[in-house]
């Protein structure tokens, strides 16, 4: 083999990957969490700590910063791990990383590719709820037909994502799901 060609990476098993996709999952619901608490306390916060109802403004920017705080911050976290460790939290308990089909570090251009894809632990049926009902309640103010269309087809992304992952991992020789392929990614095991 020439000295400039890289070995292709051995894939990590669809096992391991569905196991880092459960933990990306808890500490997902640990951020949401993390969220609405602090929406929570603004809303108080706002209401002289309950002394007054919540006006509609008020009540409306609470679940906008649910809606639109909970993927900015899941984002902005797994962006910082992918770009920095090449891993997002879930892929480190399963002993996992990613790595360009070369078997080379990922860079934050790789990293943004894979995490905007298609990517199951963006768009999922937790983000769904935890970010779309919210939103949706918010929306149902603009009830304007482009928001109410782009609002519908990222839900159907958010549904749909976790079941297109999934077989097409299945489906690939090296478990690749559709993200990888698109961003050019391989999972492999960490070691």
């Amino acid at each position: 083999m020439p000295r400039t060609a890289h070995a292709a990476p051995a894939a990590a098993s669809i096992r391991a990957r569905a196991g880092g996709y459960v933990v990306d999952m808890v500490i997902f619901a640990a951020i949401a969490m993390i969220v609405v608490v602090f929406a929570g306390f603004l809303l108080l916060a706002m209401t002289d700590w309950a002394k007054q109802d919540p006006s509609d403004p008020q009540f409306y920017t609470f679940l906008a910063i649910i809606g639109l705080g909970t993927p900015i911050v899941w984002t902005g976290l797994n962006l910082a791990l992918l770009a920095t460790r090449g891993q997002t939290g879930g892929q480190y308990v399963a002993g996992l990383r990613l790595v360009r089909e070369d078997g080379s570090r990922l860079s934050l251009r790789d990293a943004a590719a894979w995490w905007f894809c298609f990517n199951p632990l963006l768009f999922s049926w937790p983000m769904a709820g935890v970010a779309g009902l919210p939103l949706a309640a918010v929306i149902a103010l603009i009830l304007s037909q482009l928001t109410i269309v782009v609002f519908g087809v990222v839900m159907i992304i958010c549904v749909a994502s976790p079941i297109i992952a999934f077989v097409s991992a299945l489906m690939d020789g090296q478990h690749r799901a559709l993200h990888d392929r698109i961003a050019g990614t391989i999972a492999v095991p960490a070691g």
